[in-house]
Order: C-alpha cells, then structure tokens, then sequence
C-alpha cells in the first residue's frame, strides 16, 4: 500500500465550486462586469486565485491595478463565505478515517490559497492530514513541483511509496514532475477523458475504488 498520499483540495477532497462562483460573480456586480454560471467557474479554476481573478476579469481591464484590486475584493469576499455551500465529496470523510487507521499518512496539496486551505481542511477534516500546503508568495503554483518536493522532505516521506491524488490534469502534471504516481478521481471538477489523456496511472470513479489504489498490495 501507499505510505503517504498528498491530495488536492477543491474538486477532490471538498465540492467548492460554487462558494468560488459566488465569490467571483461578487466580483463581478461589484465592478459591472458580465457574470457567469458555476459551470463557466468550474473550467476556470484550478491554477490559483490570481489566475482565477484574471480568468473572469475582462480582457480590456486587465491591468495590474484593476487585477491586484479584483484579487482583494474576491479574497474579502471568499474570506468570510468560503464554508456557505462547499460539502466534502460524499465518503471522504469516511475514507480519511480509514486510511489515517490503517497508518496511511495524509497531507494536502493545494493551488488555493494557503490561509483558505488551512481553515477548510480544519474546519471539515480536523486532525486527519499530517501536513497542509496552499498557495503561498514566491513558490510556484502545482504543476511546479517545488511545494511537493518540499512536503515529501518535511513528511520524510518515500516518493517510491507516496501517491499524489487530484481531480484535473494539473495534479496529475504535478505528482509526474515531483517523480510520484498520480491517482485522477473523477468526481471532481474536470473530465474523466482528460485526466486520461494527462497520463493517470490510476483513475478513481467512486471512494471505494480510491481507498483500493492507494491500500492495494505493492
């Protein structure tokens, strides 16, 4: 079985979709631009708030001081409505329980933004992951595998031994550059053909099947 799994958050472990959607639709009254569905939401996000922010924000009003300012009021705004409608996805918690029992260390990996991922895990998964990484200044946003490399060091974690789980291409990206298997679930935010085509070594379409690939016999 695997040792050390690192998951991704949004779309893997919690359904945010739509406190994001709501955030950034906030946005967008806010400064009188065009609003868009959650499923638009749902294809922007996966690289980071500030990509996010640039995603939904006009093209004729992205300057740095307009994008720096849309960034604020969508952070102001996730800040204190990031837990209205976000759910874990149905037999996670259960799962995580299972794992962190059968001596599975657990840590998450995140393109949000590290204070938000710090309080929704928290909130949600108290005492169940190891380690908990987001977004922080001046390290790369995943499929970068710095923050990876510097997660499996403070885990003392075995690569060899150590799965990388997520919902998009972008995890699988990672968890390849970080030299680790990569597990694409696909109840997440993105397609079960493109986690395919990214090169998932395993794809998970329910819990069960997760809790399979990571506890299976080497």
């Amino acid at each position: 079985m695997y040792q050390t799994v690192l998951f991704d958050l949004d779309g893997t472990l919690l359904n945010t979709i739509a406190d994001l959607a709501a955030a950034g639709n906030h946005v967008c009254r806010e400064n009188g631009w065009p609003e868009y569905t959650v499923d638009e939401f749902r294809a922007m996000v996966g690289h980071g708030i500030r990509n996010l922010v640039t995603r939904f924000t006009p093209e004729s009003c992205r300057d740095a001081e307009t994008l720096d300012r849309a960034y604020q009021q969508f952070s102001a705004y996730y800040g204190t409505h990031s837990m209205d409608q976000t759910v874990p996805y149905p037999g996670i918690p259960k799962l995580l329980e299972r794992l962190q029992t059968a001596g599975v260390q657990l840590a998450v990996c995140s393109n949000k933004a590290d204070d938000f991922s710090r309080a929704l895990i928290e909130h949600f998964f108290p005492g169940r992951f190891a380690l908990v990484e987001g977004k922080r200044e001046g390290v790369p946003v995943k499929p970068d595998p710095a923050i990876v490399h510097q997660m499996l060091g403070a885990l003392q974690a075995d690569p060899a031994r150590t799965l990388f789980v997520g919902d998009s291409a972008v995890d699988i990206q990672t968890g390849h550059n970080a030299g680790l298997p990569a597990c694409g679930v696909t109840w997440g935010f993105r397609s079960r053909q493109s986690l395919a085509e990214a090169g998932a070594d395993f794809l998970a379409d329910t819990v069960e099947a997760l809790e399979q690939t990571i506890l299976q016999e080497s």
